[in-house]
């Protein structure tokens, strides 16, 4: 399986979200923007202090925190029940779009956050098997704390590992409450997460001003359509056969014949469920993301493999193989069909427009961006009286794309111009970097997919001209898939 997701990472182009968390990377903070900061402290390891750069350099820490929770997953199997319930859940998860693609080889900060989320589920179940036996593990309340505390260094929503821990004691352990591990574990978790509390108070909280305006429910009455989007993508994420095998262990009849093994799929629902519902009801409101619910459908992946263990090996073995088939024809076709499929799926056929709505080209003909950029960059500089060092950008992407593939290794700069929320994290790299200056020169470039005449007037507001340089096709397959956009702002005011 890794030596697949390698052959995948290094074959597709970085999609919109991880070369924005490669510029996280750039300059490290104890938070940014949109999260907190572990996803780029594992971009500076993998790519060696930022010295390669490559795709796969940059994907390379997902991937090993796959592998990680691989055999967590196994270990956690292992721990319910054996050694075979333990290869289940590890065939489950690895057949998981979201576990093995979208967190375990894309760059997200999903990819540490499931290494933790696992990690915290498994000790929970080991501090109730040894209270269960009569022992009061301190060490293994540690230990929780730190992989809360770092889950939520990773993405704040770990949070619900807390709450899991928070509903374990009030309903089946609340002898605990005055037990010291219980506040050594919030004592942990609140010492790991301070810096960030802090860097939010330093920036008027807007991290969670800003995820707050995302899930606030009361701008908008119901709407069935996001919760639809909400439902589908959760099958299609964590995998049809994999939904359906969950779905199946959770609301199968318990273990009554055997406490511990009710106690262990209680404290998985508690670890899981409250975050998928509470997703379900916000998706009511307001758009949501599938990937968001995730973790959740991963900590229930061991109880779909015990689920597994209780049919004959046959018929266990036919729907791993239906799992597995159907993963592997969708990942063989996906990359198919981004870096081979003649032109672009979208029905705009416009060449100021040609490709808008085409998820794939988030994911191809970068590289041959950054090579055209580049010689109308060098073709530029020979001829004009001025060098132009600044590409304006008007949203985190295609700007992101932009710093990574195109500004590498020349002197063009990104600047943002526009809204904090259409910026994001470009609002504070911005302080960083030179403002453009009275009467000086820029680019703006925009991929056709992308293009937005209304954007484009804002910009040339800010400018006596602006002259079009003549569109340049990117090809796919040998077909024009999209057309790049480079604008030349003259003068400044």
């Amino acid at each position: 399986m890794a030596t697949i997701k390698f052959v995948l990472a290094g074959s597709i182009n970085l999609g919109n979200d991880e070369v924005y968390y490669w510029t996280y990377a750039l300059k490290l903070q104890w938070n940014y923007f949109d999260h907190p900061p572990f996803v780029a402290w594992l971009i500076r390891a993998s790519t060696l202090n930022l010295i390669v750069h490559h795709e796969l350099a940059v994907r390379l820490g997902a991937i090993l925190c796959s592998s990680i929770c691989t055999l967590i997953i196994f270990s956690l199997g292992t721990f319910l029940r054996n050694r075979r319930v333990g290869w289940y859940a590890a065939l489950l998860y690895s057949s998981s779009f979201y576990c093995s693609i979208i967190a375990g080889t894309f760059i997200l900060p999903d990819s540490p956050q499931m290494v933790f989320w696992l990690g915290g589920i498994y000790l929970l179940l080991k501090i109730n098997r040894g209270i269960a036996d009569g022992k009061m593990n301190l060490g293994l309340w540690c230990w929780f704390g730190l992989m809360v505390g770092l889950a939520m260094l990773c993405k704040v929503h770990s949070i619900f590992l807390l709450l899991a821990m928070a509903m374990w004691i009030l309903f089946k352990q609340h002898r605990l409450i005055g037990y010291i591990g219980l506040y050594t574990t919030i004592s942990i978790v609140c010492i790991l997460f301070l810096p960030v509390l802090v860097w939010n108070l330093n920036h008027g909280f807007i991290t969670y001003s800003y995820h707050s305006e995302r899930i606030n429910i009361f701008h908008n009455g119901i709407n069935v359509l996001p919760f639809l989007r909400e439902i589908c993508g959760e099958i299609f994420y964590n995998n049809p056969v994999n939904f359906v095998l969950i779905w199946m262990a959770v609301l199968s009849p318990g273990y009554k014949n055997n406490l511990l093994q009710e106690q262990d799929k209680q404290i998985l629902l508690f670890c899981t469920l409250p975050l998928m519902l509470t997703l379900m009801v916000l998706s009511l409101f307001r758009d949501t993301l599938p990937h968001w619910s995730g973790p959740a459908y991963a900590g229930l992946i061991p109880l779909a493999a015990l689920k597994l263990e209780q049919w004959s090996k046959a018929r266990a073995r036919l729907w791993i193989r239906i799992s597995a088939g159907f993963f592997f024809l969708v990942v063989i076709s996906g990359l198919l069909v981004i870096n081979c499929y003649p032109g672009t799926i979208s029905k705009n056929k416009d060449n100021s427009s040609l490709g808008k709505g085409d998820p794939t080209l988030d994911l191809y003909g970068w590289k041959e961006t950054g090579r055209i950029i580049d010689s109308v960059y060098q073709k530029d500089h020979r001829t004009a009286k001025k060098r132009i060092t600044t590409i304006i950008v008007t949203k985190w992407f295609p700007a992101a794309h932009l710093d990574f593939y195109v500004s590498h290794g020349n002197l063009l700069e990104t600047y943002g111009m526009g809204d904090v929320n259409d910026l994001h994290q470009y609002i504070f790299s911005n302080q960083l970097k030179r403002k453009p200056q009275f009467e000086e020169d820029a680019f703006y470039i925009i991929p056709s997919n992308l293009f937005d005449q209304a954007v484009l007037e804002k910009v040339k507001k800010n400018y006596v001209y602006c002259d079009l340089y003549p569109a340049v096709p990117i090809y796919r397959n040998g077909k024009i898939c999209k057309y790049i956009l480079i604008f030349k702002l003259r003068k400044h005011k």
